[in-house]
């Protein structure tokens, strides 16, 4: 007997700062659409604020690379196993799992072999256009819809015959970014945004080369300001140990959440790849993008990304329109030497802009996170108590089969891992 008039259960999992942000915006836009829905779920700060009943936060264990998902192996497999036995007796229409490949698509394939009446939704691809096509066969036997943000993406899929369903629904940057036009940046003082990286190894890795570069143009320039803008507040205190510990030796404002009206207000960001380098890029900000991995992690990517760029604005442009510094050639003196340049010259910085605005132009449709809710609601659909009875058996059957032969070894498993943006 089916029971529309019960609430709808989603069930969210999303485990690093962009993907907390992802999954607060459709939340927001689900209870626009279905107002009696109930969300519970791994997130962040964000998402908890949107509404959703949070298990654990799990954007604080956000890890990247080879050799540091090794480290941090247990503790991810033990949250792993506590959100497969939570799901299951939340007993939720759908499961949106939002980014996080690592670990998003083993739980995805665990879902459909224990819980198979259970909607999976992935929202944001894997970068296999990038490496590891091999996913999308995954992505086929373990998901009912894939929603990307760019439209090459679908394509990629298409091209390669999958049945998977895959749905563009655009990137919800464009819905954060209607007032937050470029203002004219005033005469005198020039601020430089510095954004390591959202995780702690990325801030680690990448933070001493920022400030080294900072102060080697304060040391050239007396009218830099220097700023850090952090996701979320709990980052800050860490911030600050992380500021005290390397003594910069030139000031470095902290600002807390709205990166694109700070970042709109800015003469020069430098990035770590990511998020960043695309909203930098939606306000007109020049850029240049750094990333520094493990040496390890590093040469294994090396021999299996099959792009050009780590940008994903020049991707899209085919070409380098944002200067990228990668490992060896990454040093506090060479990004001095080039973000010292483009201060110099206005004109550079200009057709920088210019570029990116152009590039941008055929994705920068505002509505995404709407669009994502509404495919959503599309997807899922009532369930059917009255057979699921019948239903657990099975998935204590695959739960035993799941611990004798877990799907991928420890490095490939579980956890973000280097990603060419």
């Amino acid at each position: 007997m089916m029971r529309p008039h019960r609430k709808r259960r989603f069930y969210l999992v999303a485990g690093e700062p962009s993907g907390d942000t992802l999954g607060a915006l459709l939340i927001e836009a689900l209870r626009r659409q279905e107002p009696a829905a109930v969300f519970r779920g791994a997130g962040g700060s964000k998402m908890a604020a949107a509404g959703q009943r949070q298990t654990v936060d799990l954007t604080k264990h956000a890890v990247v690379g080879l050799v540091e998902v090794l480290r941090h192996y247990p503790e991810l497999r033990k949250l792993f196993h506590r959100l497969v036995r939570e799901i299951a007796a939340a007993r939720p229409e759908a499961v949106i799992l939002i980014d996080y490949p690592g670990f998003n698509l083993r739980l995805a394939r665990v879902l459909r072999r224990r819980l198979p009446w259970v909607k999976v939704i992935f929202y944001v691809s894997p970068q296999v256009w990038a490496w590891k096509p091999g996913r999308a066969e995954l992505l086929t036997e373990s998901v009912d819809e894939l929603l990307v943000l760019f439209p090459f993406e679908k394509e990629w899929y298409a091209q390669r015959g999958t049945s998977l369903a895959v749905s563009w629904v655009g990137h919800p940057l464009w819905d954060r970014l209607m007032d937050n036009e470029r203002p004219e940046l005033p005469a005198g003082r020039r601020t430089i945004a510095l954004l390591p990286g959202s995780r702690e190894s990325e801030i680690q890795r990448h933070l001493p080369l920022l400030l080294g570069a900072a102060a080697e143009m304060q040391g050239q320039r007396d009218d830099l300001d220097f700023l850090w803008i952090l996701p979320d507040a709990r980052r800050e205190a860490y911030a600050r140990e992380q500021l005290a510990l390397y003594d910069p030796g030139c000031t470095v404002r902290l600002r807390v959440g709205y990166p694109l009206s700070h970042l709109s207000r800015c003469s020069l960001a430098l990035l770590c790849s990511g998020s960043a380098s695309l909203e930098c890029a939606a306000v007109g900000t020049p850029q240049i993008l750094v990333y520094k991995a493990n040496p390890i992690t590093y040469s294994v990517a090396k021999r299996v990304v099959q792009v050009r760029f780590l940008s994903m604005v020049n991707l899209l442009a085919d070409e380098e329109i944002i200067p990228e510094l990668v490992q060896e050639r990454l040093t506090p003196g060479t990004i001095a030497e080039i973000a010292l340049h483009l201060l110099a010259s206005p004109d550079a910085c200009s057709r920088m802009a210019q570029a990116m605005r152009e590039t941008l132009r055929p994705i920068a449709e505002p509505g995404a996170s709407a669009r994502a809710a509404a495919r959503v609601l599309a997807v899922t659909t009532w369930r059917d108590e009255s057979n699921e009875a019948e239903k657990p058996a099975a998935g204590r059957r695959s739960r035993k089969r799941e611990a004798a032969a877990p799907e991928e070894s420890p490095a490939g498993s579980l956890a973000s891992e280097s990603r060419p943006i």
